[in-house]
């Protein structure tokens, strides 16, 4: 294997060359490759294409050094334009890489993933390697995006980088890209009927979202499943006991039964009309009738949801999503049942869902980061003791994709393998919860796979969402839910946004839009 790049001489396991657009490159071109150094997976060569001449074409390098060939271990030349002969991809060992949507159009183009967006897939990017044998599927990257959305470039650089830096680091942990499949697109232009198309599909599907989120409203119930855990990520669908019945001021969502307590639950409390939740204590009877036996303190302000509990030598802790503050706190619970702060995990970091599990000796906290998006990103942190010092992976975000990223529940090792449930985002917030086997857990490297799923579908009073799927014992706690019409809260709405039109005062806070799809 030979190439033109004599910087790849120097000892280093992996050499990437990445191709921008010019001298100067792009912004977006520029955090790609700042992402890739600070990374420390691979040495980086960048290089514009006027400087990218076809082997055995090379002449008149002005240092005189260039205009050998020198054998070098070049990884993978990383084409960001787009543009690249494809002759360089037997120069080197992984050949040349691209990040583009499913018609092979490139990062950075005017037209990239107007078809998925419109169609209500949202973000679709996929790092493809063209070699000498055929153009394979290396990873795809999927993004929540609503239909009308103008999504930044600098978002897809974010989510292409992501890919970049987890195949390099899975070739030096693993040695290479094994079993990978062809890639199935082909790099064609929408024509202008293609693309008035799906503007036209995507104002229409962004009209009927914003008038069903303006009539209807998301209630969600609490229920039970008398199965374990590990039966239920094989069921696809679950026999659901609901739990009481529906509230016309609140809902119950986001449940998680005490470990070792047959007859408790934590969960979310939302407030429909102000759209703010607490974390609530429920009681169960003999007939498992629920009650609310009060508020939990954990001493956070603002909106609190997802009050994840685990035991831990022998002491009950909880993490809830506090994203609002900006902080992530451990508590654990006192002789007397009241709650203490005993660690700051997260600080200055929007983090929902956060989900604490042990792999290796070490703790693991998963979460997602909403400055990167609310429904479509896995970050990590990993610590040698539960109260700290955390560290953040290198590899953060270890994981794009609305279809099975964001947590829903428990993480549970099933005949050796981790199993986490995550939530189904794809057009909407909860629609259903995907099954992830987690391949790969060190502090260098991360890779999960979708093994399996779980959908609402059929379920008689709540087919529209399931988004919560927790561990209790010998059966599992759930929530769901269904669009429905409220009349109360509908002329709540309207006389919100009369008031906000004629700037007088609203008459309560009026729900935010991501608090109205908890």
């Amino acid at each position: 294997m030979s190439c033109q790049f004599p910087e790849a001489a120097a000892p280093q396991s992996l050499v990437i060359v990445i191709v921008v657009t010019s001298q100067e490159p792009a912004g977006w071109e520029e955090s790609v490759v700042q992402r890739l150094q600070a990374s420390g997976a691979s040495r980086i060569i960048v290089r514009a294409p006027d400087a990218m001449r076809m082997p055995g074409n090379f002449r008149g390098a002005s240092d005189g050094a260039h205009a050998q060939q020198v054998p070098g271990p070049v990884t993978a030349i990383v084409d960001l334009t787009g543009e690249l002969d494809t002759g360089w991809r037997g120069h080197a060992v992984e050949g040349v890489w691209r990040l583009c949507d499913g018609r092979g159009l490139p990062l950075g183009d005017p037209h990239h993933g107007l078809e998925t967006r419109a169609n209500g897939a949202g973000i679709v990017l996929e790092l493809v390697a063209l070699k000498d044998s055929a153009v394979f599927l290396v990873d795809t990257a999927r993004g929540y995006a609503e239909p009308c959305e103008k999504v930044p470039v600098e978002r897809l650089a974010i989510m292409g980088a992501s890919l970049l830096d987890g195949a390099l680091r899975e070739i030096r942990a693993l040695g290479g890209l094994a079993g990978r499949a062809a890639w199935q697109g082909r790099r064609v232009r929408p024509t202008a009927g293609q693309r008035l198309l799906w503007r036209t599909r995507a104002l229409a599907s962004h009209a009927a979202i914003q008038l069903k989120g303006f009539l209807l409203v998301e209630q969600w119930m609490v229920g039970l499943v008398d199965m374990t855990f590990t039966e239920a990520v094989r069921a696809q669908r679950l026999p659901v006991r609901w739990l009481g019945t529906r509230m016309s001021s609140h809902c119950w969502a986001d449940p998680f039964g005490v470990p070792g307590r047959p007859d408790e639950i934590y969960c979310e409390e939302l407030d429909l009309r102000q759209g703010l939740g607490r974390i609530v204590r429920l009681k169960l009877d003999a007939h498992d009738v629920p009650s609310c036996a009060g508020p939990v303190d954990l001493g956070l302000p603002g909106h609190l949801s997802f009050p994840y509990l685990f035991r831990h030598d022998g002491a009950l802790y909880c993490v809830a999503e506090s994203s609002q503050s900006r902080r992530c706190v451990l508590n654990r619970q006192d002789e007397a049942g009241g709650w203490q702060q005993v660690a700051v995990l997260l600080e200055d970091v929007a983090a929902v869902d956060p989900t604490i599990f042990e792999h290796d000796g070490r703790f693991w906290l998963l979460y997602t980061d909403v400055a990167m998006g609310q429904f479509d990103n896995v970050c990590l942190c990993y610590a040698d003791n539960l109260l700290g010092p955390w560290q953040p992976h290198a590899q953060n975000p270890v994981r794009f994709d609305n279809g099975s990223a964001r947590a829903a529940g428990s993480v549970v090792r099933d005949a050796g393998q981790l199993l986490r449930v995550a939530q189904v985002c794809k057009s909407g917030y909860g629609q259903a919860i995907a099954v992830n086997r987690i391949v790969h857990c060190t502090p260098e490297f991360y890779r999960e796979e979708t093994v399996g799923g779980v959908s609402p579908t059929g379920d008689r009073l709540n087919p529209d969402g399931l988004h919560t799927m927790s561990d209790w014992g010998d059966r599992i706690v759930v929530d769901g839910k269904r669009h429905l019409f409220h009349a109360g809260l509908l002329w709540h709405r309207i006389v919100t946004r009369a008031a906000r039109a004629l700037r007088l005062p609203a008459p309560t806070r009026t729900p935010s839009r991501a608090a109205s799809r908890r």
